[in-house]
């Protein structure tokens, strides 16, 4: 019997597994969803500069509006999960009693390490700080100055370190638990039923939350293709000289990765992904060690525990940052801060999801 009115510290695990769903198509998710995602396509065919300036405006006002929201969750939600890792219920396991870990931990890191950056670290790993360095946060520092090193270095790592992690952590973290612990299916309404009593995943609260997750899913999937296939097309004609004529690239490109990806889905976690993480960590690493060696060696042995300290120093004056701030702030905040933890946000539900089924046998420590 699914043990419903004990402790969860005292419940021995209930995987998903274990209850016998039968998974079948969602009609009212697949018809009410994807109408409204299939009619923004088709304004976006139809209307263009419309859609453009609509969805801009959009965006203007949810900066100006809700970043603090975005803002309060990159710094609270990573001291959540450090109360969580270090008390009593860090011990708890993502699974059954004495359950074994899926995956080994480099195979998990690869996988953690793939599904969450990507193809994003190669271009803004060098790109962004380069652009801080030059166009400084107002009032942080002196642009192109060597105090603008460390800070422009901070401020990127930031933005792809704890606080961004954390956003998809407690996803994963919901997600795993949930499943792999109570027995409930991988969906977002699952983490928040207990908020309305409990009540069913097929019920309109239910239904409203999944049908949310999937909307911000596919507009954070479309971010990222764009902004990857646009990168690939002006890499490809710099080094080339091949000039891109118009959106063609781009969306050749953008089909190419579409593809990849769906085969790397269809062969499941186990083969596909792991396989791909691996060697792209291996890669990584890889292209890592090479600047190490050929660049400043010196210069950046002596800047890794610097950057690491002006990260953890400077994090309160950069997460204080705010719309409120005079229109130079906004500008920035919208082009980047608060930009990324929206993105972070909008990616959580589906790589939420993947770091679960990938941290299943794990605790929550």
């Amino acid at each position: 019997m699914y043990p419903h009115n004990i402790h969860p510290a005292l419940v021995p695990g209930v995987s998903i597994e274990d209850q016998k769903v039968k998974y079948g198509v969602d009609k009212p998710i697949l018809v009410a969803v994807g109408g409204l995602v299939m009619a923004f396509v088709i304004w976006g065919v139809v209307a263009p500069e419309q859609v453009f300036d609509a969805s801009s405006a959009a965006l203007d006002w949810v900066m100006r509006n809700l970043g603090w929201i975005f803002t309060a969750l990159a710094t609270f939600l990573m001291f959540l999960l450090l109360i969580l890792a270090f008390s009593k219920y860090g011990k708890i396991p993502l699974g059954l009693d004495g359950e074994k870990p899926e995956f080994s931990t480099v195979s998990w890191a690869a996988m953690l390490f793939g599904a969450g950056i990507g193809i994003g670290i190669i271009f803004f790993g060098p790109f962004e700080p380069l652009s801080y360095y030059l166009s400084p946060r107002p009032g942080a520092y002196e642009a192109a100055s060597d105090k603008a090193v460390l800070g422009a270095m901070a401020q990127a790592a930031m933005h792809w370190g704890f606080n961004a992690w954390a956003i998809y952590a407690i996803v994963g973290l919901c997600v795993a638990y949930v499943s792999f612990r109570r027995g409930r299916v991988p969906l977002m309404s699952s983490i928040l039923m207990p908020l309305f009593g409990n009540r069913s995943t097929d019920s309109l609260p239910a239904r409203i939350i999944d049908g949310l997750a999937i909307i911000a899913t596919l507009f954070g999937t479309a971010a990222t293709l764009g902004i990857g296939a646009l990168q690939i097309g002006r890499g490809v004609e710099l080094v080339s000289g091949w000039s891109t004529t118009g959106n063609t690239a781009a969306l050749i490109i953008i089909v190419v990765l579409s593809i990849g990806t769906i085969f790397s889905a269809v062969s499941g976690v186990a083969k596909g992904i792991r396989w791909l993480s691996n060697i792209n960590l291996v890669l990584a690493l890889a292209l890592a060690l090479f600047f190490f060696v050929v660049g400043p060696t010196a210069f950046l042995i002596n800047m890794l525990p610097a950057v690491v300290i002006e990260y953890l120093d400077e994090m309160p004056q950069m997460l204080s940052a705010n719309m409120g701030e005079g229109e130079d702030m906004v500008a920035f905040l919208s082009s980047w801060t608060t930009f990324y933890w929206a993105w972070w946000v909008s990616w959580s539900p589906f790589v939420g999801v993947f770091v679960a089924k990938i941290s299943r046998g794990r605790t929550i420590r």
